[in-house]
């Protein structure tokens, strides 16, 4: 637990809106609420549209170097020939800079000031965004980020210590209200968390997306929230840090480091209580690694001190796992393969495909250590009241059903559970010998074969599933809660299979995994997608998905295969025309109602989303 008193920690300005900030001891706050030098200038293009980070990933690279009390910046971009490291005065002609700025973004660019509020990015709230450093660390740990790099994707104002992880969230309260606390002397009003664009989801050096950076973020910040936010501030979970606007200067026009944080309407409490944790980021120690079939090891991890391991998750679940190769960072997410009830270690079960697949086959064996994340997902069902289930699994698609058939023997569950295992070959038929042994533990299980391309010796059932074949081993198929795992393919026809067979798309879970080809698209103009909910609009290409659109504005939609399968990323379309794809993951339903998958829908036109 932790009992201090929360102050000014650090102190950021932005002059020129978008590029990099300038860090101060001491902040002075205009009649605008405004900081003095706060984004002050901006940059707009001929048509009078504001150049920044959102709308110009070219802006990332241009750094800029400011030294305050001689009123000048100092720009430069990494390694561009022939566009030389220059010093600008912040107070003169603008001439110099705009030129300097129009060559490194490629286009003629205009410098503008506004000495009152500057440029923020909430108008109706232009005070200084407040972030608890704790908050910064923590966001860290979520993606493998140095805490200023986490700073630079962020870009908040004042940073408050003594405090924990989104202790910030106190300084907002129901949609209406304003809470009101001090910086110092200088009385602010919380309004409400702030909602992040398409900037934070960027490398800040280099512009380059991290495309499921905003979806993950809003699962993390969703799962972490704490007990004194109000939920009902969250439309979406891609929110952190607090928006303000001045509520008195009370004599005093600046604030400093140092500075305590109080409130004036109520103690600002700084204890948190320790709680079980449902997530965790850092680094677990590889205790063994064995060979489950051809290409396919299984990995067990367990804390590096040899204690409890310490996160807890369901099974079925995931986490990613990150490894780095050269300078390159990869990601990639994993099926926990082993028991929830097993709290020393956890497994993931990994087949051999990809670059983190690979690097994880090659350089990692027992005793090194490896970046992990988690848990996550809602590939779910752990009702041990229910009857009977029915388990479908595809290849590597096994690894979240042996986590679930381990923790059903772990917890005496005496249901039905009928196992339909798909694999090419005999020896493609992963975790064999568990299934076998479960059998032992797990009077109701039944285990039934099918390979699609066996040798001569076999002598069980060969081919696709099909609806026959199913029905004959599972007569009660239409009456099971079925969940349903493997490759995109596989797992498309087996849902078709099973709605042929009577059983309700509610009844049945899909975890899919694969992406197919984006269709030929020969008109790759612009249209605009606005998503009316959020009041953002976007303009993509015509190859671009919802999905890329969702987060290009900052918009995060839930997401899983990413193939048209799982049904997650359904969002309603109010207006416009769209072309689909792989459209799997909708029901006759959904299609009535106008939903369309995020994933594979692409605009013909503008279009409009209730989102």
């Amino acid at each position: 637990m932790t009992d201090t008193a929360p102050f000014i920690s650090r102190i950021l300005i932005f002059p020129i809106k978008s590029l990099d900030g300038a860090e101060v001891s001491r902040a002075h706050v205009l009649a605008s609420g405004a900081l003095a030098d706060d984004r002050r200038w901006a940059l707009f293009d001929d048509r009078g549209r504001v150049v920044s980070g959102k709308t110009h990933a070219a802006i990332h690279v241009i750094r800029s170097r400011y030294d305050l009390d001689a009123r000048s910046v100092t720009l430069h971009v990494g390694g561009r020939v022939g566009l030389p490291e220059t010093t600008f005065a912040l107070d003169g002609d603008p001439g110099p800079m705009e030129a300097w700025l129009s060559d490194a973004l490629g286009f003629t660019v205009h410098l503008r000031a506004d000495h009152a509020t500057g440029y923020p990015d909430d108008t109706h709230s232009p005070g200084p965004t407040v972030i608890s450093v704790a908050t910064i660390a923590e966001i860290g740990r979520w993606f493998g980020l140095r805490i200023e790099q986490v700073r630079a994707r962020l870009r908040t104002n004042v940073e408050v210590g003594g405090v924990p992880a989104f202790w910030e969230d106190r300084l907002f309260g129901e949609a209406g209200e304003a809470v009101a606390f001090r910086l110092g002397a200088v009385e602010f009003l919380g309004i409400n968390p702030c909602q992040r664009c398409v900037v934070p989801a960027r490398n800040p050096d280099t512009g380059r997306p991290d495309s499921d950076f905003a979806l993950r973020f809003a699962e993390l910040r969703r799962r972490t929230r704490p007990a004194w936010s109000d939920p009902t501030r969250f439309n979406h979970f891609f929110r952190v840090a607090v928006n303000t606007r001045l509520g008195s200067l009370r004599g005093a026009d600046s604030f400093a480091v140092g500075d305590a944080v109080t409130s004036r309407d109520a103690a600002i409490e700084t204890v948190v209580a320790e709680s079980p944790c449902d997530f965790w980021a850092g680094t677990l120690t590889i205790d063994g690694v064995r060979d489950e079939a051809p290409g396919v090891k299984t990995f067990r991890m367990r804390a590096p001190d040899g204690g409890a391991l310490p996160f807890r998750f369901r099974a079925g679940q995931f986490v990613l796992i990150a490894v780095t190769h050269g300078d390159a960072r990869h990601q990639r997410a994993y099926s926990l393969s082993s028991s929830p009830a097993s709290t020393d270690h956890c497994e993931v079960t990994v087949k051999r495909e990809g670059t983190v697949s690979g690097l994880l086959h090659e350089q990692f064996g027992p005793g090194e250590r490896i970046e992990v994340s988690g848990p996550f997902g809602e590939f779910g069902f752990d009702d041990r009241d229910a009857d009977a289930i029915l388990l479908i699994g595809g290849g590597i698609g096994m690894t979240p059903l042996i986590s679930k058939l381990r923790f059903f023997a772990d917890a005496g569950w005496p249901g039905r559970v009928d196992l339909v295992q798909v694999a090419r070959r005999r020896e493609d038929l992963i975790f064999a010998e568990a299934v076998a042994a479960l059998g032992a533990r797990l009077p109701g299980l039944r285990v039934h074969v099918t390979l699609t391309a066996p040798g001569d010796t076999w002598e069980g059932s060969r081919g696709r599933l099909s609806a026959s074949w199913l029905q004959d081993r599972v007569g009660d198929v239409m009456e099971r809660h079925v969940l349903l795992c493997g490759p995109v393919a596989m797992t498309a026809a087996a849902r078709a299979t099973l709605q042929s067979l009577g059983v309700p798309d509610v009844r049945i879970e899909i975890e899919a995994f694969g992406r197919p080809p984006a269709p030929d698209l020969t008109d790759a103009g612009e249209r605009e997608v606005r998503f009316s909910h959020s009041a953002v609009s976007i303009t993509v290409t015509g190859s671009d998905t919802l999905l890329d659109a969702a987060i290009a504005g900052g918009i995060p939609l839930d997401s899983g295969c990413l193939a048209g399968v799982c049904g997650r990323c359904k969002v309603r379309l109010v207006g416009g025309e769209v072309a689909g794809g792989c459209e799997v993951g909708l029901s006759a339903a959904d299609r009535a109602d106008g939903y369309v998958l995020a994933c594979q829908t692409r605009p013909l036109g503008p279009i409009v989303v209730d989102c």
